[in-house]
Formats: C-alpha cells, structure tokens, sequence
C-alpha cells in the first residue's frame, strides 16, 4: 500500500482525535466521517477539511473504498458498525473496549479471521511514556519476576454526569479499566486466572444513573502475580485533574511507581487545573501525545505489512475478563474464573 484511505465512525471527543491524527499522518487520505450526530458530522468535516460525511455508517461503508475505518463510538455501540466494517472487507480500529458483552467479543474476533482484515483495539495506554518506559524494563529483567501491581485509574464525577449522555449503558469496568487491565496483562506478560471484584452503587444511582461508583478488584495471573486494579468516577470535579492514575508494579529484584496525574504542567487562572498534555493534545499546530502515537502505530503497519503492537486477541482477553470483574461484584465478591 502506498497510501490508506480512512473514515471515522463516531466523531465525539475521542473519534475527533481519530480524525486529528489521520489528517496528520502523510501516508493517509482521511476520505469521511460518521456520526448519527448530522451538525456534529459536519462540523468535524469543516473543521477539518473532511470531504464527505454521513449520519449512516452502513451507506459510508458501501459508497467509499476505504482501506482502515475507525468506530469511536460509545463503549455499547462497538460491535454493530465494526462487524459491518469486517463484512465490507475493511481494517478496523475499535476504540476500547471492543464490545462490552463477551460474545460479541468473540463473534468480532471470529468474523475478522475468517473474512482475513486487520483488526485492532485502540489502547493508547501501551504508547503512554512512562507505562512504554516500564515495558521495556520489566522484558530485561530489571525488575525481576513481576509479583504484584496496583493501578488506580479514576475520573471526576463530571464525566459520568455531564461528558457522557450515555454512562448509564457502561461502567467504570469498560470505560477505565479497559485501559489499566491491558497494561497489567501487558506488562506482566501473563493471562489472568482469576477475579474477586467489589462494587458500590449510591452516588451515581441517586442521581439517576444506574451505575457502579467504584470498582475495586484483586486479578490472579498465570505464574502467581497478583494485581489490584481500581477506578472510580465520583471524584470532586474540584480536582486539578479530570483523571487520577497511579499505579506501582513490584517484583522479585525492583519496583517502580509511575503517577501520571500531574503532567509537568499546572495552570492557575479562574481555577486550578493540570492540562493533559501527554494524552492528546496540539502543540504549535500539532496534534500529539500518546493517542496519535497509537493510532500512526496501526497505520505504519499496514502500510509496512508487519504485525502490529495490539493482536485481536489482546482485545478479546481484556473483555474476557472485564467480563469476570462485573461478574464477581454482580455475585457479592466471590472469586470468578476468567475462563
């Protein structure tokens, strides 16, 4: 391939950033977007020079030759648009969780190997500086033998309540622990065995969203590794950040901690606030930070026909055992086998 021609389905606040980094990667001709949203579809047409956009993203499938489409629509909405893509014969990139039921999971995974596309879940985490530096030092051995981890991944109470229309239909397991369960698996380079998950329902559910406050949940891996993984999104929106992630991994020979909260930036104006700068951002006209590194990674390798960083597979694990964590706080906390 000389060029990739792209879409983007579902152009909300993460499709946006879709769109920003195929409009500046030089081997890639972004040809519509999608959104059930007609003046949102528009609008990130205009701003960004997209030629042609669509409220149907079965009528952009059929009319446009497209080599690689992006679905960044809500979590629950995953499955329908991206096995319309694999049956057109398209590479997809599904922003994550790939599907937010197992099987739906599994039939995406099942439909991409039997129509042969490229498919591809979009966890930029793996492409965030300090988790990538980690990597790299966990596979020589720097650490030793991974024995433990804690992530906290958490969100102020805005996002459930004024950034999503739709918090009700997800959870903080898919919407947050998508991300720190990848890292984990990733970094441990293990399969997880088992889960024992917890789960409180007050704040959100009073105001009328029926949905888990927090999620804390201890993960068995292979070899014996142990995780803590925990996220929350009723945080005051008074915090400096929208997000706080921390986490530490520990093992036989060494430790490290990482905090990426505080972004080496705090600005202090008609409030207090620290910009996410590594995240997705522009910097002098230019759209960067760990996303785009993401999303430039899956176009380089199909152009270069080389294997890229996130398997199907990777997708299809991390939901398996989303699924497993739900399943436990749904049971009280007893221990779920993962499969």
């Amino acid at each position: 391939m000389g060029r990739l021609r792209t879409a983007v389905i579902g152009v909300g606040i993460q499709g946006e950033n879709h769109v920003l980094a195929y409009r500046q990667h030089p081997l890639v001709d972004l040809v519509a977007v999608c959104d059930i949203n007609r003046a949102r579809a528009r609008e990130v047409a205009a701003k960004y020079g997209v030629e042609r956009c669509y409220t149907d993203y079965r009528e952009m499938l059929e009319k446009e030759e497209l080599d690689l489409v992006s679905v960044a629509t809500p979590d629950h909405l995953h499955y329908e648009p991206t096995i319309a893509a694999i049956e057109a014969g398209i590479n997809v990139l599904v922003e994550k969780p790939m599907a937010t039921r197992l099987e739906e999971a599994e039939d995406i995974v099942r439909r991409a190997r039997r129509r042969g596309v490229g498919l591809y879940v979009n966890f930029s985490n793996r492409f965030n500086p300090p988790f990538a530096a980690l990597k790299e030092r966990v596979e020589r051995g720097e650490l030793g033998e991974p024995l433990y981890a804690y992530v906290r991944l958490s969100d102020t109470i805005y996002v459930p309540t004024k950034m999503l229309s739709w918090a009700s239909q997800t959870n903080v397991v898919f919407f947050l622990m998508s991300h720190t369960f990848d890292l984990v698996r990733w970094i441990f380079g293990s399969e997880a065995v088992s889960v024992e998950a917890r789960a409180e329902f007050r704040v959100l559910k009073r105001l009328g969203i029926d949905t888990p406050d927090y999620v804390v949940a201890l993960i068995e891996f292979e070899g014996g590794a142990r995780a803590v993984l925990e996220s929350s999104w009723i945080l005051p929106e008074s915090m400096p950040s929208i997000v706080d992630f921390h986490a530490e991994f520990i093992g036989t020979k060494g430790a490290a901690f990482i905090d990426t909260t505080y972004q080496m930036i705090s600005v202090a104006s008609e409030r207090f606030y620290y910009p996410r700068v590594t995240t997705a951002t522009l910097a002098n006209r230019r759209f960067v930070g760990f996303v785009r590194e993401m999303i430039h990674s899956i176009v380089d390798a199909l152009l270069e026909g080389r294997e890229p960083l996130v398997k199907p597979e990777d997708g299809l694990e991390n939901v398996r055992a989303l699924t497993a964590i739900m399943r436990s706080y749904e049971r009280g906390g007893g221990r779920v086998a993962v499969r």
